[in-house]
């Protein structure tokens, strides 16, 4: 892996790699699958059911589960987790799991092993069940505690550098920045099917694709993410490696930032006009030949982006909206009619004294991005617009993003596979980071969310794409197939839309299988 494992806390863990290792460690609430939406099957959770008026919904838990020091794992745990979720001293970032729960209801204890989720208001079944599906309980009788600082809850011992788990895998050795090793949970005491298979799960830490790369071909590791379509064509080759393609689960984006960061207008991109005629500017095309398609086969690995919506989701997916075309001729035009000239003959586009220039952050950590982002302030310095790139650290960049301090940014989303757009589109949303606002869209987000039939819900964010297409807060570029590679001797190894490694417990090695020497 690129980076390390930062937090095993569920309440606090914000990175996908993070939230892998964080289900490997505990049991789920509930299991998911997909097939154009996603599908629910017991976990913890062994039986639900929706009330009638919809709102509600009452589950009946597994009580074989227990924590690796023997104490029953109960509905008290799974309330205690949102509990600190919902204190603002904890400063989880999974503060959307409450959204619309009563607060007593959070869920609401009826028994040890039975709780009700009641909601304000019924929605789309799907929704609600993804909604608290995805927080795994913490063990209350340990952080429920006067010695427990919720406020300083990262630096303690479980979310640090022992963490505690209910599931088939346990942290058997962690060494920070470098290597986190997981092991069978020999405690674990729930549904035997579930029992790790594989002796151990080593995530090693490099921090550099070549060097990922490296270690790739010549056997050191077994599994690498997110390759670059110039790399597949030669993994392919190898015998000892399986390429698998996971879907339109990412989507880049270059974010235009409305506001500045004094709360003002924006004195370049509050503009919807100078938005699109960028965006008419960018040759997503190219970008897609130039970065996600193979030299060698011609296969595709990039397909448009008109929205944050991921075409994996059939019915919400607006399919009818057509790009922009690229036009570079006819976006500096535009330019020019809002008064964008080169008065001064130095190559770059002003209006009243002021140059049309900017700074487009981006993390240089990715190497997509990195070429996307060349290619983008090509595009724009071709029509006169100065663009100074600006590569920063992933961490930096993501906090420059949240606090509003850039003017343009080439960045990406890993889509959710239920369709809540407030989390990104929202006027209060942390995550809404171009300050974008819309009363159209405010109206439509509300209408979708309330909405309890899936597919009239999925008009409303067809409609809702459409909107914000227009008005172009981002310049949509590309949806990206992620390629991954894996040894061949893993079997039931899965990888697909819902993670590039999942369900762990099941991956095994044939006892007879032979490690060939990998080719060179």
């Amino acid at each position: 892996m690129p980076t390390d494992v930062k937090d095993f806390l569920s309440v606090l863990y914000q990175s996908p790699l993070d939230g892998q290792v964080v289900s490997a460690l505990n049991l789920p609430l509930l299991d998911t699958d997909f097939e154009c939406e996603l599908r629910f099957e017991p976990a913890w959770a062994k039986s639900w059911a929706f009330s009638g008026d919809g709102r509600t919904i009452t589950m009946e838990l597994d009580d074989r589960l227990t924590w690796p020091d023997g104490t029953p794992v109960t509905a008290e745990d799974l309330r205690f987790t949102y509990a600190l979720a919902a204190d603002p001293e904890v400063q989880s970032p999974h503060v959307d799991s409450l959204a619309g729960l009563e607060p007593d209801a959070r869920p609401r204890i009826l028994g040890p092993h039975t709780i009700a989720w009641e909601f304000t208001k019924a929605n789309d079944p799907n929704r609600m069940l993804a909604q608290i599906a995805g927080l795994p309980a913490v063990p209350k009788h340990i952080l429920d505690s006067p010695t427990v600082e919720r406020r300083a809850l990262r630096d303690h011992p479980l979310d640090a550098q022992t963490p505690m788990g209910n599931g088939p895998w346990k942290v058997a050795s962690r060494e920070k920045g470098a290597r986190t090793v997981l092991e069978p949970n020999e405690r674990y005491t729930g549904s035997p099917e579930r029992r790790a298979r594989l002796a151990r799960v080593v995530l090693e830490v490099i921090p550099t694709y070549l060097a990922r790369l490296e270690a790739l071909r010549s056997g050191t590791i077994d599994l690498m993410t997110d390759l670059l379509v110039t790399d597949a064509d030669a993994l392919a080759l190898d015998s000892n490696l399986t390429l698998r393609r996971r879907g339109w689960r990412t989507m880049d984006y270059v974010a235009w930032n409305t506001v500045d960061p004094k709360g003002a207008p924006h004195p370049l991109f509050a503009d919807r006009e100078i938005r699109r005629a960028l965006g008419r500017a960018i040759d997503t095309d190219a970008l897609i030949r130039d970065l996600l398609t193979s030299p060698t086969t011609g296969e595709v690995y990039g397909r448009p982006a008109v929205g944050t919506v991921t075409p994996a989701l059939c019915g919400a997916h607006n399919d009818a909206i057509r790009p922009l075309p690229y036009a570079a001729e006819d976006a500096r035009a535009r330019l020019l009619e809002l008064g964008w000239a080169d008065t001064n003959s130095d190559g770059w586009l002003d209006k009243d004294g002021r140059a049309f220039r900017f700074r487009l952050l981006y993390n240089d950590d990715n190497p997509r991005r990195s070429g996307a982002a060349e290619r983008v302030a090509a595009n724009l310095r071709a029509i006169g617009v100065d663009v100074e790139l600006e590569p920063l650290d992933g961490a930096v960049f993501f906090g420059r993003l949240r606090a509003g301090d850039y003017d343009a940014a080439l960045s990406g989303w890993t889509a959710s596979l239920y369709v809540d757009p407030s989390v990104i589109w929202g006027p209060e949303s942390e995550f809404n980071i171009t300050r974008y606002t819309n009363p159209e869209v405010t109206r439509l987000l509300g209408e979708g969310l309330a909405e309890r039939d899936g597919t009239r819900a999925a008009l409303k964010w067809q409609e809702l794409q459409a909107v914000i297409y227009e008005d172009q807060p981002y310049t949509f570029l590309y949806w990206t197939d992620e390629i991954v590679a894996v040894h061949s001797r893993f079997q039931d190894a899965r990888i697909d839309l819902l993670a590039p490694w999942r369900d762990l417990s099941a991956w095994h090695v044939d006892p007879d299988a032979v490690l060939r020497p990998t080719a060179p």
